[in-house]
């Protein structure tokens, strides 16, 4: 418990947490309200309602990126080394970042969704556009799952590699990159990527991949195995 207190301090303490899920709401809030209000309302009734649930897909870069400083910001500021005198099992700590991440994810993805969701569904309604509840519901599960797997996401790689930008970089790479080029040599390869199993989960209808749930679970996955690794070379290797 005294090392899960410690990792949230560590996290709500700074600064650049708050700028991110603050840039994060924002963007997205702004965004759902400018796409239903000055949208065309033909437009808006004819498009896909799990599109616009989606947003812009800028809230998952946010929240990757807010576990990765969990996991880094102590090797890129020399502190990582008091921290492990203090809890010689190492091994904990990750753990204990890895719940943190878990925490701030979900806290994350419910911002997301009642700011996105808040805003933009009342200015549909209020404009008279009806939307298929299930595919809405769905669409935020979704989504807010993507949220919670993406931060944890961050908090793994971060563990693994513990380069702060090395982390942002690759991670970054293997959500909107690497599957994508997997998907010219075929689609076999590219859905199990990460990137693509993030879509499949979100449920984005302009991709053909995975199911919604198999999706979720490469995903989670990645992060229990990026998790296992990080934690092992941890204890393992010198903390420089």
């Amino acid at each position: 418990m005294r090392v899960l207190k410690s990792e949230w301090l560590k996290l709500v303490s700074v600064r650049t947490t708050w700028y991110l899920i603050g840039a994060m709401v924002l963007l997205e809030g702004l965004t759902a309200g400018l796409t239903t209000g000055l949208g065309d309302v033909d437009d808006l009734r004819k498009g896909n309602v799990s599109t616009f649930v989606i947003g812009t897909h800028l809230a998952t870069v946010f929240m990757f990126t807010l576990g990765a400083l969990l996991s880094t910001n102590e090797y890129r500021h020399g502190t990582a080394n008091s921290t492990f005198v203090v809890t010689p099992k190492r091994e904990r700590v990750i753990l204990a970042k890895l719940v943190v991440g878990l925490a701030i994810g979900i806290a994350g993805a419910l911002l997301y969704i009642a700011v996105h969701a808040g805003l933009g569904l009342s200015i549909l309604a209020s404009r008279g556009v009806d939307v298929d509840s299930d595919l809405v519901v769905n669409g935020y599960v979704g989504v807010g799952v993507g949220l919670v797997l993406g931060c944890l996401f961050g908090v793994a790689l971060g563990a693994l590699l513990r380069n702060q930008v090395l982390t942002i970089i690759v991670g970054l790479v293997l959500f909107l990159l690497a599957g994508t080029v997997a998907l010219f040599i075929g689609n076999d390869v590219g859905q199990y990527f990460p990137g693509e199993a993030l879509l499949a989960l979100q449920n984005d209808p302009r991709v053909d991949l995975l199911s919604q749930t198999y999706g979720g679970l490469v995903l989670a996955g990645y992060c229990v195995a990026l998790g296992i690794a990080g934690a092992v070379l941890t204890r393992e290797r010198e903390i420089a």
